[in-house]
Protein backbone atom coordinates (compact mmCIF):
# COMPACT_ATOMS: atom_id res chain seq x y z
CA UNK A 1 0.00 0.00 0.00
CA UNK A 2 2.84 2.41 0.83
CA UNK A 3 4.60 1.79 -2.47
CA UNK A 4 1.31 2.06 -4.40
CA UNK A 5 0.55 5.42 -2.74
CA UNK A 6 4.05 6.69 -3.52
CA UNK A 7 3.75 5.61 -7.15
CA UNK A 8 0.37 7.33 -7.53
CA UNK A 9 1.70 10.57 -6.02
CA UNK A 10 4.74 10.65 -8.34
CA UNK A 11 2.62 9.83 -11.40
CA UNK A 12 0.23 12.71 -10.65
CA UNK A 13 3.12 15.11 -10.05
CA UNK A 14 4.78 14.05 -13.29
CA UNK A 15 1.53 14.57 -15.20
CA UNK A 16 1.10 18.05 -13.72
CA UNK A 17 4.59 19.23 -14.67
CA UNK A 18 5.13 17.30 -17.89
CA UNK A 19 1.74 18.13 -19.38
CA UNK A 20 1.32 21.89 -18.76
CA UNK A 21 -1.16 22.30 -21.63
CA UNK A 22 -3.79 20.35 -19.65
CA UNK A 23 -4.05 23.27 -17.18
CA UNK A 24 -4.85 20.95 -14.24
CA UNK A 25 -5.93 22.66 -10.99
CA UNK A 26 -3.51 20.33 -9.16
CA UNK A 27 -0.69 22.66 -10.21
CA UNK A 28 -1.71 25.01 -7.36
CA UNK A 29 -1.03 22.33 -4.76
CA UNK A 30 2.12 21.02 -6.45
CA UNK A 31 4.53 21.99 -3.63
CA UNK A 32 2.36 20.23 -1.04
CA UNK A 33 2.12 17.16 -3.26
CA UNK A 34 5.90 17.08 -3.77
CA UNK A 35 6.55 17.29 -0.01
CA UNK A 36 4.04 14.53 0.72
CA UNK A 37 5.45 12.30 -2.04
CA UNK A 38 9.01 12.70 -0.78
CA UNK A 39 7.99 11.95 2.83
CA UNK A 40 5.95 8.89 1.85
CA UNK A 41 8.78 7.55 -0.30
CA UNK A 42 11.27 7.94 2.55
CA UNK A 43 8.91 6.16 4.95
CA UNK A 44 8.34 3.28 2.52
CA UNK A 45 12.05 2.91 1.71
CA UNK A 46 13.10 3.02 5.37
CA UNK A 47 10.43 0.50 6.33
CA UNK A 48 11.59 -1.85 3.58
CA UNK A 49 15.29 -1.60 4.51
CA UNK A 50 15.21 -1.29 8.30
CA UNK A 51 11.89 -2.97 9.06
CA UNK A 52 10.25 0.25 10.26
CA UNK A 53 10.49 4.01 9.93
CA UNK A 54 11.31 6.30 12.89
CA UNK A 55 8.38 8.00 14.59
CA UNK A 56 9.65 11.43 13.60
CA UNK A 57 9.66 10.43 9.92
CA UNK A 58 6.15 8.97 10.12
CA UNK A 59 4.89 12.07 11.95
CA UNK A 60 6.40 14.38 9.34
CA UNK A 61 4.80 12.33 6.55
CA UNK A 62 1.35 12.52 8.18
CA UNK A 63 1.67 16.28 8.70
CA UNK A 64 2.64 16.68 5.02
CA UNK A 65 -0.38 14.56 4.04
CA UNK A 66 -2.64 16.82 6.12
CA UNK A 67 -1.30 19.89 4.32
CA UNK A 68 -1.74 18.21 0.93
CA UNK A 69 -5.32 17.29 1.89
CA UNK A 70 -5.97 20.94 2.73
CA UNK A 71 -4.84 21.99 -0.75
CA UNK A 72 -6.88 19.28 -2.47
CA UNK A 73 -10.02 20.19 -0.50
CA UNK A 74 -9.53 23.85 -1.28
CA UNK A 75 -9.86 23.20 -5.01
CA UNK A 76 -12.65 20.61 -4.68
CA UNK A 77 -15.33 22.19 -2.51
CA UNK A 78 -13.52 23.33 0.60
CA UNK A 79 -15.17 22.54 3.95
CA UNK A 80 -18.18 20.99 2.20
CA UNK A 81 -16.15 18.20 0.57
CA UNK A 82 -17.05 14.84 2.21
CA UNK A 83 -13.37 13.83 2.20
CA UNK A 84 -12.78 16.35 4.97
CA UNK A 85 -13.15 13.41 7.38
CA UNK A 86 -9.66 12.33 6.27
CA UNK A 87 -8.27 14.84 8.77
CA UNK A 88 -9.53 12.54 11.54
CA UNK A 89 -7.92 9.54 9.83
CA UNK A 90 -4.51 11.24 9.85
CA UNK A 91 -4.88 12.08 13.54
CA UNK A 92 -5.79 8.49 14.41
CA UNK A 93 -2.86 7.17 12.38
CA UNK A 94 -0.60 9.58 14.26
CA UNK A 95 -1.84 8.23 17.59
CA UNK A 96 -1.33 4.61 16.50
CA UNK A 97 2.08 4.94 14.82
CA UNK A 98 3.90 7.97 16.27
CA UNK A 99 4.54 9.64 19.59
CA UNK A 100 2.24 12.10 21.37
CA UNK A 101 4.41 15.02 20.26
CA UNK A 102 4.03 14.15 16.59
CA UNK A 103 0.35 13.38 17.07
CA UNK A 104 -0.07 16.91 18.43
CA UNK A 105 1.75 18.25 15.37
CA UNK A 106 -0.54 16.33 13.00
CA UNK A 107 -3.57 17.50 14.98
CA UNK A 108 -2.43 21.11 14.80
CA UNK A 109 -1.83 20.84 11.05
CA UNK A 110 -5.27 19.29 10.51
CA UNK A 111 -7.10 21.84 12.67
CA UNK A 112 -5.24 24.73 11.01
CA UNK A 113 -6.03 23.33 7.55
CA UNK A 114 -9.73 22.93 8.35
CA UNK A 115 -9.87 26.43 9.78
CA UNK A 116 -8.10 27.88 6.77
CA UNK A 117 -10.64 26.25 4.46
CA UNK A 118 -13.47 27.90 6.39
CA UNK A 119 -11.85 31.33 6.34
CA UNK A 120 -10.83 31.07 2.67
CA UNK A 121 -14.33 30.14 1.52
CA UNK A 122 -15.87 32.88 3.65
CA UNK A 123 -13.64 35.43 2.00
CA UNK A 124 -14.55 34.04 -1.43
CA UNK A 125 -18.20 34.94 -0.76
CA UNK A 126 -21.32 33.11 -1.74
CA UNK A 127 -21.77 31.47 1.69
CA UNK A 128 -24.58 33.56 3.12
CA UNK A 129 -26.80 30.78 4.47
CA UNK A 130 -26.92 29.47 8.04
CA UNK A 131 -25.77 32.69 9.73
CA UNK A 132 -26.62 33.96 13.21
CA UNK A 133 -26.10 37.67 13.79
CA UNK A 134 -23.81 37.76 10.76
CA UNK A 135 -21.72 34.86 12.17
CA UNK A 136 -21.13 31.78 9.97
CA UNK A 137 -22.54 29.29 12.44
CA UNK A 138 -22.74 26.47 9.89
CA UNK A 139 -19.08 26.51 8.96
CA UNK A 140 -17.89 27.24 12.49
CA UNK A 141 -19.86 24.35 13.98
CA UNK A 142 -18.56 22.06 11.23
CA UNK A 143 -14.99 22.99 12.09
CA UNK A 144 -15.56 22.71 15.85
CA UNK A 145 -17.39 19.36 15.58
CA UNK A 146 -14.73 17.87 13.34
CA UNK A 147 -11.92 18.96 15.65
CA UNK A 148 -13.76 17.77 18.77
CA UNK A 149 -14.59 14.35 17.32
CA UNK A 150 -11.02 13.87 16.11
CA UNK A 151 -9.60 14.78 19.51
CA UNK A 152 -12.01 12.51 21.40
CA UNK A 153 -11.26 9.55 19.18
CA UNK A 154 -7.53 10.27 19.39
CA UNK A 155 -7.78 10.29 23.18
CA UNK A 156 -9.65 6.97 23.13
CA UNK A 157 -7.15 5.39 20.74
CA UNK A 158 -4.29 6.60 22.94
CA UNK A 159 -5.79 5.04 26.05
CA UNK A 160 -6.60 1.81 24.21
CA UNK A 161 -3.08 1.64 22.80
CA UNK A 162 -1.54 2.12 26.24
CA UNK A 163 -3.82 -0.53 27.73
CA UNK A 164 -2.97 -3.02 24.99
CA UNK A 165 0.73 -2.36 25.43
CA UNK A 166 0.45 -2.93 29.18
CA UNK A 167 -1.48 -6.16 28.70
CA UNK A 168 1.02 -7.33 26.11
CA UNK A 169 3.84 -6.70 28.57
CA UNK A 170 2.02 -8.61 31.30
CA UNK A 171 1.39 -11.45 28.86
CA UNK A 172 5.07 -11.60 27.91
CA UNK A 173 6.07 -11.65 31.58
CA UNK A 174 3.58 -14.44 32.26
CA UNK A 175 4.97 -16.42 29.33
CA UNK A 176 8.51 -15.95 30.62
CA UNK A 177 7.49 -17.12 34.10
CA UNK A 178 5.69 -20.13 32.64
CA UNK A 179 8.72 -21.02 30.53
CA UNK A 180 11.04 -20.74 33.53
CA UNK A 181 8.68 -22.85 35.63
CA UNK A 182 8.50 -25.47 32.89
CA UNK A 183 12.28 -25.64 32.62
CA UNK A 184 12.61 -25.87 36.38
CA UNK A 185 9.97 -28.63 36.54
CA UNK A 186 11.80 -30.52 33.81
CA UNK A 187 15.07 -30.20 35.70
CA UNK A 188 13.41 -31.39 38.92
CA UNK A 189 11.93 -34.41 37.16
CA UNK A 190 15.29 -35.20 35.61
CA UNK A 191 17.03 -34.92 38.99
CA UNK A 192 14.47 -37.19 40.66
CA UNK A 193 14.81 -39.75 37.89
CA UNK A 194 18.61 -39.64 38.05
CA UNK A 195 18.51 -40.05 41.82
CA UNK A 196 16.27 -43.10 41.47
CA UNK A 197 18.42 -44.67 38.77
CA UNK A 198 21.67 -44.12 40.69
CA UNK A 199 20.35 -45.61 43.91
CA UNK A 200 20.73 -49.20 42.64
CA UNK A 201 24.40 -49.03 41.54
CA UNK A 202 25.33 -47.13 44.66
CA UNK A 203 23.66 -49.79 46.78
CA UNK A 204 25.64 -52.45 44.95
CA UNK A 205 28.88 -50.53 45.55
CA UNK A 206 28.04 -50.19 49.24
CA UNK A 207 27.41 -53.94 49.60
CA UNK A 208 30.63 -54.78 47.75
CA UNK A 209 32.62 -52.39 49.95
CA UNK A 210 31.11 -53.89 53.11
CA UNK A 211 31.93 -57.42 51.95
CA UNK A 212 35.46 -56.32 51.07
CA UNK A 213 35.95 -54.89 54.54
CA UNK A 214 34.61 -58.07 56.17
CA UNK A 215 36.83 -60.27 54.04
CA UNK A 216 39.86 -58.18 54.91
CA UNK A 217 38.99 -58.43 58.61
CA UNK A 218 38.87 -62.27 58.47
CA UNK A 219 42.36 -62.55 57.05
CA UNK A 220 44.85 -63.88 59.58
CA UNK A 221 47.88 -61.96 58.46
CA UNK A 222 48.20 -58.27 59.08
CA UNK A 223 50.30 -55.57 57.57
CA UNK A 224 50.27 -52.13 55.96
CA UNK A 225 48.67 -53.45 52.79
CA UNK A 226 45.76 -55.05 54.66
CA UNK A 227 45.19 -51.92 56.74
CA UNK A 228 45.15 -49.82 53.58
CA UNK A 229 42.55 -52.15 52.05
CA UNK A 230 40.34 -51.80 55.13
CA UNK A 231 40.67 -48.01 55.08
CA UNK A 232 39.81 -47.90 51.40
CA UNK A 233 36.72 -50.05 51.98
CA UNK A 234 35.55 -47.76 54.80
CA UNK A 235 36.19 -44.71 52.62
CA UNK A 236 34.13 -46.21 49.79
CA UNK A 237 31.21 -46.88 52.16
CA UNK A 238 31.46 -43.38 53.61
CA UNK A 239 31.39 -41.75 50.18
CA UNK A 240 28.54 -43.97 49.07
CA UNK A 241 26.54 -42.92 52.13
CA UNK A 242 27.29 -39.32 51.27
CA UNK A 243 26.05 -39.87 47.69
CA UNK A 244 22.85 -41.39 49.09
CA UNK A 245 22.28 -38.25 51.19
CA UNK A 246 22.71 -36.04 48.12
CA UNK A 247 20.39 -38.20 46.06
CA UNK A 248 17.79 -38.17 48.82
CA UNK A 249 17.80 -34.39 48.66
CA UNK A 250 17.52 -34.41 44.85
CA UNK A 251 14.60 -36.80 44.87
CA UNK A 252 12.71 -34.77 47.46
CA UNK A 253 13.06 -37.15 50.39
CA UNK A 254 14.13 -35.93 53.84
CA UNK A 255 17.90 -36.12 53.95
CA UNK A 256 21.07 -35.91 55.93
CA UNK A 257 19.65 -37.80 58.88
CA UNK A 258 17.77 -34.78 60.15
CA UNK A 259 14.50 -35.13 62.01
CA UNK A 260 11.70 -35.37 59.48
CA UNK A 261 7.97 -35.02 59.69
CA UNK A 262 6.37 -31.86 60.99
CA UNK A 263 8.62 -31.47 64.03
CA UNK A 264 10.57 -28.20 63.97
CA UNK A 265 14.07 -27.63 65.27
CA UNK A 266 15.21 -25.04 67.74
CA UNK A 267 17.07 -22.08 66.21
CA UNK A 268 20.32 -23.23 67.86
CA UNK A 269 19.95 -26.68 66.29
CA UNK A 270 19.23 -25.17 62.87
CA UNK A 271 22.34 -23.01 63.03
CA UNK A 272 24.51 -25.90 64.24
CA UNK A 273 23.30 -28.31 61.54
CA UNK A 274 23.70 -25.70 58.81
CA UNK A 275 27.23 -24.94 60.03
CA UNK A 276 28.05 -28.64 59.93
CA UNK A 277 27.30 -28.78 56.21
CA UNK A 278 29.93 -26.14 55.43
CA UNK A 279 33.62 -26.64 54.75
CA UNK A 280 36.08 -26.15 57.60
CA UNK A 281 37.20 -22.72 56.42
CA UNK A 282 33.62 -21.58 55.93
CA UNK A 283 32.62 -22.79 59.40
CA UNK A 284 35.29 -20.55 60.94
CA UNK A 285 34.07 -17.53 58.96
CA UNK A 286 30.40 -17.99 59.82
CA UNK A 287 29.05 -15.66 62.53
CA UNK A 288 25.73 -16.57 64.10
CA UNK A 289 23.39 -14.20 65.97
CA UNK A 290 20.24 -15.59 67.60
CA UNK A 291 17.88 -13.12 69.23
CA UNK A 292 16.42 -13.98 72.65
CA UNK A 293 12.99 -15.63 72.77
CA UNK A 294 13.37 -16.94 69.22
CA UNK A 295 10.95 -19.86 68.85
CA UNK A 296 11.37 -22.88 66.63
CA UNK A 297 9.78 -22.66 63.18
CA UNK A 298 6.78 -24.80 62.40
CA UNK A 299 8.35 -26.03 59.16
CA UNK A 300 10.13 -29.36 58.79
CA UNK A 301 13.58 -29.05 60.34
CA UNK A 302 15.31 -30.93 57.50
CA UNK A 303 13.83 -28.61 54.89
CA UNK A 304 14.83 -25.48 56.82
CA UNK A 305 18.42 -26.68 57.24
CA UNK A 306 18.68 -27.70 53.60
CA UNK A 307 17.42 -24.32 52.35
CA UNK A 308 19.60 -22.42 54.81
CA UNK A 309 22.68 -24.43 53.80
CA UNK A 310 22.18 -23.42 50.17
CA UNK A 311 21.91 -19.76 51.14
CA UNK A 312 25.07 -19.93 53.23
CA UNK A 313 27.06 -21.60 50.45
CA UNK A 314 25.88 -18.97 47.99
CA UNK A 315 26.85 -16.25 50.44
CA UNK A 316 30.39 -17.60 50.79
CA UNK A 317 30.65 -17.92 47.01
CA UNK A 318 29.54 -14.29 46.54
CA UNK A 319 32.10 -12.86 48.98
CA UNK A 320 35.87 -12.95 49.04
CA UNK A 321 37.98 -15.85 50.33
CA UNK A 322 38.43 -14.15 53.73
CA UNK A 323 35.03 -12.43 54.09
CA UNK A 324 32.73 -13.39 56.94
CA UNK A 325 29.08 -14.31 56.54
CA UNK A 326 26.48 -13.38 59.15
CA UNK A 327 23.56 -15.65 59.98
CA UNK A 328 20.87 -13.92 62.05
CA UNK A 329 17.75 -15.61 63.46
CA UNK A 330 15.11 -13.47 65.15
CA UNK A 331 11.35 -13.53 65.79
CA UNK A 332 9.18 -11.68 63.30
CA UNK A 333 5.67 -11.57 64.68
CA UNK A 334 4.51 -15.20 64.84
CA UNK A 335 7.19 -16.32 62.38
CA UNK A 336 10.94 -16.90 62.40
CA UNK A 337 13.03 -14.44 60.38
CA UNK A 338 16.28 -15.83 58.95
CA UNK A 339 18.80 -13.41 57.44
CA UNK A 340 22.04 -14.22 55.62
CA UNK A 341 24.38 -11.29 54.98
CA UNK A 342 27.44 -11.51 52.75
CA UNK A 343 29.88 -8.98 51.32
CA UNK A 344 29.21 -9.68 47.64
CA UNK A 345 28.85 -6.99 44.98
CA UNK A 346 25.19 -7.78 44.27
CA UNK A 347 23.38 -9.22 41.28
CA UNK A 348 23.19 -7.51 37.93
CA UNK A 349 19.81 -6.55 36.50
CA UNK A 350 19.96 -9.45 34.03
CA UNK A 351 20.90 -11.91 36.79
CA UNK A 352 17.93 -10.76 38.92
CA UNK A 353 15.59 -11.17 35.95
CA UNK A 354 16.80 -14.71 35.25
CA UNK A 355 17.04 -15.80 38.88
CA UNK A 356 15.52 -19.23 39.40
CA UNK A 357 16.17 -20.51 35.89
CA UNK A 358 18.04 -23.84 35.62
CA UNK A 359 20.67 -22.18 33.44
CA UNK A 360 21.27 -19.28 35.84
CA UNK A 361 24.87 -18.66 36.92
CA UNK A 362 25.82 -18.98 40.59
CA UNK A 363 24.38 -16.34 42.86
CA UNK A 364 26.48 -13.23 43.26
CA UNK A 365 24.30 -11.17 45.54
CA UNK A 366 23.54 -10.35 49.10
CA UNK A 367 21.22 -12.97 50.50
Amino acid sequence: MQWATCAAAWVVLAAVWLLPHLDLPLRAVGPFGLAAAICRTLVAATSHVAGGAPRSMRGTSLAADALLLTGLLDITGGPFNPFIVMYAVYIWLGVATTSMRWTAAVTAASAAGFGWLVVDHLQAGGLEHHRLNDFPTHLFTMWYTGAAVAELVAHYVTRARATLAQRQQLLEEARDRAARSERLASLTTLAAGAAHELSTPLGTIAVAARELERSASRLAESGPMLAAIKDDARLIRTEVDRCHVILDGMSGRAGDGLPGGDRGLAPQEIAALARGRLADGQQRRLRVEIAPDTAAPRADGAEVVQALSSLLKNAFDAGGPDDDVLLRLAPHGRMLRIEVHDRGDGMTADARRRAGEPSSPPHESDQ
